[in-house]
């Protein structure tokens, strides 16, 4: 059932194409050794070449064991194996999100040196209806609520998308097969560990109440999808006078909302929040005003043309007696 369902997924989300060659995160927790015994058995009716990777962070002395045994993991399923060893430096983030940070790059380059086009990850659908949850607690909007992409332009893909952590275990021990999972999964102090905790009691509610949340986050991606096409439209139609308000009131607010956003993002390099997005549409509505974006960019209207710019930093003057 665990292999139908990703083979499913791999073709229905369309993750793999015949000659992809794969590289597969292993960190040798329940998630990845699974992932990589499924593809392990899918590769040949898939007509992909797997390789294996593992990361150690470098942040808990056992973690050079684990890494040893997922090579000889892949010794045992005679793929390429390649182990890596990252520095984890937090600037101005948390510790895990440093860690995802340097392990995703060093996947990345792993994959490119070994002409890898595809980079395989373990996430589950506890994973994504988490990532939804927590987004949605923090006041995310349709972007944020399209969780975790199964297929990222990138070349992420997460075959275990659609299955359940639980059963993916019982699937491993139907085997004999054992795993190691990091004790940071459950550290109440990572705020995944705490959002984790919830799902007893949503499944209490309604035993579906995950499987609920992950069907969710597709709709908000296809739904976000269509609004960047729109966006996009949008900017090629107007060009420079994109940003009009003239423009930007004759749009209908999700689109609006979009267009904003894109321009936002692009502009400043990450994404806005839902507090900035409704005090550019307070702006736009009446004619005025200014919005502070954060760290020293804003947004004004200038000649009926919302103008987004660096705003001077202030400075405090010095007086010499």
């Amino acid at each position: 059932m665990v292999l139908a369902r990703v083979r499913r997924t791999i073709a229905e989300r369309r993750l793999l194409a015949r000659g992809d060659h794969v590289l597969v995160a292993c960190s040798g927790g329940g998630d990845s050794v699974a992932l990589t015994r499924l593809l392990a058995r899918l590769a040949p009716e898939l007509g992909v070449s797997l390789a294996i990777a593992s990361v150690d962070h470098g942040l808990r002395p056992e973690a050079a064991e684990e890494v040893a045994e997922v090579g000889r993991l892949a010794e045992a399923l005679s793929l390429p194996f390649h182990p890596l060893r990252v520095r984890v430096e937090p600037a101005g983030e948390g510790l895990q999100a440093a860690a995802r940070r340097a392990r995703y790059a060093a996947l990345h380059r792993c994959a490119a040196e070994r002409g890898a086009g595809k980079l395989a990850v373990g996430h589950t659908l506890e994973d994504q209806a988490e990532t939804v949850l927590a987004r949605l607690l923090r006041g995310a909007g349709l972007a944020g609520a399209a969780g975790i992409h199964p297929a990222r332009e990138d070349g992420v893909v997460r075959p275990l998308i659609d299955c359940r952590r639980a059963e993916l275990r019982a699937w491993l021990r139907a085997r004999g097969v054992g795993w190691r999972d990091d004790p940071s999964n459950a550290d109440p102090r990572f705020e995944r560990v705490r959002i984790r905790a919830l799902g007893p009691a949503l499944e209490a509610i309604d035993p579906r109440a995950l499987e609920h949340l992950a069907a969710f986050a597709d709709d908000a991606r296809a739904v976000h999808g269509v609004l960047a096409r729109r966006a996009e439209a949008h900017r090629a139609a107007h060009g420079e006078a994109a940003l009009a308000r003239e423009a930007l009131l004759s749009l209908d607010a999700p689109t609006r909302a979009a267009v904003l956003a894109r321009a936002l993002a692009d502009t400043t390099g990450r994404p806005p929040s839902r507090a900035h997005l409704d005090a550019l549409e307070a702006t736009l509505a009446s004619g005025r005003g200014e919005v502070l974006l954060g760290g020293d960019w804003g947004a004004r209207l200038v000649e009926g043309r919302l103008e987004l710019a660096r705003r001077p930093r202030r400075t405090r003057s010095t007086r010499t007696e």
